[in-house]
């Protein structure tokens, strides 16, 4: 058993000042997908605040992560725009009917209340519920969805690749009135005293190319980048889920201060190509590892992770590729902080991190 020398608030408040630290930061990637853990169905969550934070609370309680947040999911801010979302009883919510159907209807769209539309008036107030009870052992954050994969439930995926091509114009028009919802949200949270991160599957390269990347994303992700830099003043940390190498350096010259990379990429490239700029966080397989592994299959993936990740410039945290899957046991995810604890302590020891146990 490793005894902790810093508690998670001491610990990140170190890290973000670039000061010593007892072992590396580790933030298991959870969230609504662990709502059966306070024996509650995902449903319920998604409409109560207090429910909202009393999950964060108990997680934090029983696996002492380094920072816990609340996400507006990828469909939040959607919604609040007009989407119809499905919220299941035992799964994530998914799009039943997106905003705009018709390139007509764009000009009907309408930038979100974060204090009125949608399920954000819950997710402000979760957030203010989970900063009073937490702030003073833990860092508190917001997630939030980038602007080009809100749109993606906006006006659907399969008509927002269809009308990058057939109407561009009225793609950047979306856009614009979906980096001012986001922007709203910001303002919002910057008021709680928080810092906000961004999730943004859409924007991946396994879903549209760089060239699309950098004309209908990049622009309004870096507007959102600015207000949370100007609101909050720091930088956000960003997750893009599957392949993003081609546009990492789009996305750290945008701002960024941390980029999360999923499980397809690798760690030691990221290291190579852009952890002198930012921290880089990641990336334990939360599938095939953290669901469905065993002791030593999660033991050697984060030893894996620590061995290419820990000596980057400017930090590194212990995460996983992506978000934890429902149903995936609790002593699991004990079992990846435990091995943060063990393999991350510092000094490193580089001979524990290449010898397999």
């Amino acid at each position: 058993m490793v005894v902790e020398q810093m508690t998670p608030r001491e610990r990140m408040d170190a890290f973000s000042k670039g000061q010593e630290i007892d072992r590396v930061i580790c933030v298991p990637d959870m969230g609504v997908t662990m709502a059966p853990f306070i024996n509650v169905k995902a449903s319920e969550y998604y409409h109560s605040p207090q429910l909202m934070a009393d999950l964060e609370i108990a997680l934090f309680k029983r696996l002492r992560h380094d920072s816990v947040s609340i996400s507006t999911s990828l469909r939040g801010m959607a919604e609040a725009m007009g989407a119809k979302v499905c919220y299941p009883d035992y799964n994530i919510s998914y799009l039943l009917e997106p905003a705009v159907k018709s390139i007509e209807q764009v000009e009907y769209l309408k930038v979100a209340d974060p204090w009125k539309d949608g399920k954000l008036p819950v997710l402000l107030r979760a957030l203010q519920l989970t900063r009073d009870a937490l702030i003073e052992d833990v860092d508190v954050g917001a997630a939030m969805t980038g602007p080009f994969s809100v749109a993606a439930s906006v006006v659907g995926t399969e008509n927002l690749l269809r009308w990058m091509i057939k109407h561009p114009k009225k793609v950047h028009t979306v856009m614009e009135i979906i980096a001012e919802s986001n922007n709203r949200y910001i303002e919002e949270v910057a008021k709680l005293g928080l810092g906000v991160g961004f999730a943004d599957p859409v924007s991946s390269t396994s879903v549209i190319s760089p060239k699309q990347f950098r004309e209908f994303s990049l622009p309004y992700l870096k507007q959102n980048i600015d207000k949370i830099k100007e609101t909050t003043k720091s930088s956000p940390a960003i997750h893009v889920c599957g392949t993003s190498r081609e546009i990492w350096e789009d996305i750290v010259q945008a701002g960024v201060s941390n980029f999360s990379i999923d499980n397809v990429e690798d760690l030691a490239e990221a290291k190579k190509v852009m952890g002198n700029r930012v921290i880089i966080t990641g990336n334990v397989p939360p599938v095939d590892v953290i669901h469905k592994g065993n002791k030593s299959d999660i033991f050697n993936s984060v030893r894996q992770c620590i061995l290419k990740g820990h000596d980057s410039p400017k930090g590194y945290i212990l995460s996983t590729g992506c978000q934890i899957p429902m149903h995936t046991p609790i002593e699991n995810i004990e079992l990846f902080m435990e091995a943060g604890k063990y393999y991350g302590q510092y000094p490193i020891n580089e001979n524990l991190l290449k010898s397999r146990q």
